[in-house]
């Protein structure tokens, strides 16, 4: 239990204070990457978290917008008990313990939670998207990649002109081959961490989501790619075609260029990935990513072998 209240935000103190709750009653949860903090809230009423945006006030009032348009097309995410949109804090539904992450170590029947969440993405890639949203563009996947060459590649090192001209003339290549365009909500963080089985709800209500507040408009490959190449489990090569298959026998799509952006915003993501979590360990000495960066590299290595992206692993192999 968290009784020590230096470790908790003079915004959450104050909304704690405000709402007669006992700070003896809150748990602080194991947090991601990101500056948000959650905490377990025991009460009467309802099974309730307590999300602390505080430094990400953005974030917090995103995910409230993205919260409503997800709830009116019947998807199941966290109901809002309470907000505090200035300070970025809020108090929502607990969905327990049933994350991807917990059910499926060890669990014999891990396609069919893996098919139940890809169900979602099509219905969701069949929905109109949302308005407000920001595009998935070129110009945000190449300041994605900055972070792999700042971070991991030229870390402490002179940058070479002529490497970094050529790194983005492979990308611009590559992105060419994408239609951006044809675009669909993006939830962005669609792992294991961020996804639940609801067992007692009905069909795509089954699955729960959080963490949904960077959403875009972008390919609807993204979230697939990042649901079957997640860094924090793995998922055998042969399962992972089994199910791309899955999804591209249940969708409308042209099997080859979805594959091709499956393949290109994958790698594109996993490059992103090695490049945050090294920030993490130089920026703010966190290592506790660094354990998933051999999963990360197997996955990146695998999709190097594709001819496609021949002129990317000859760049990385002179270069890293």
């Amino acid at each position: 239990m968290n009784k020590d209240k230096k470790n908790i935000s003079n915004s959450l103190k104050k909304f704690i204070d405000k709402n007669n709750f006992q700070i003896e009653y809150l748990i602080e949860l194991k947090s991601d990457a990101s500056n948000r903090k959650y905490y377990r809230l025991k009460h009467d009423y309802n099974k309730i978290l307590i999300m602390d945006s505080s430094l990400e006030i953005q974030s917090a009032n995103n995910f409230l917008k993205l919260s409503r348009w997800l709830l009116k097309n019947n998807y199941s995410v966290p109901n809002i008990f309470k907000s505090d949109k200035i300070n970025g804090i809020l108090i929502i539904e607990d969905f327990g313990e049933s994350k991807f992450s917990n059910i499926l170590n060890n669990n014999k029947s891990k396609v069919f939670y893996y098919k139940k969440a890809i169900d979602l993405l099509i219905d969701l890639s069949n929905k109109k998207p949302p308005s407000f949203l920001n595009q998935y563009n070129k110009n945000v996947l190449m300041k994605e990649l900055k972070i792999f060459l700042e971070y991991y590649i030229f870390y402490k090192k002179k940058k070479k002109n002529n490497s970094l001209l050529e790194w983005r003339n492979i990308w611009k290549k590559l992105f060419n081959f994408i239609n951006l365009e044809d675009s669909c909500l993006v939830l962005r963080d669609y792992h294991i961490d961020n996804i639940f089985y609801l067992k007692k709800r009905s069909k795509i209500k089954k699955i729960g989501l959080i963490d949904f507040q960077d959403a875009l408009l972008g390919h609807c490959c993204y979230d697939l790619v990042s649901l079957l190449q997640d860094v924090r489990t793995f998922i055998s090569f042969k399962d992972q075609d089994f199910l791309l298959n899955y999804y591209l026998n249940k969708s409308d799509v042209c099997t080859e260029s979805f594959k091709r952006a499956y393949l290109i915003l994958g790698t594109q993501r996993l490059i992103k990935i090695i490049g945050i979590f090294n920030r993490l360990k130089n920026k703010k000495q966190n290592k506790t990513y660094l354990k998933y960066l051999p999963r990360t590299w197997k996955l990146l290595n695998y999709n190097l072998k594709n001819p496609i992206l021949n002129e990317l692993k000859i760049w990385i192999n002179n270069n890293n």
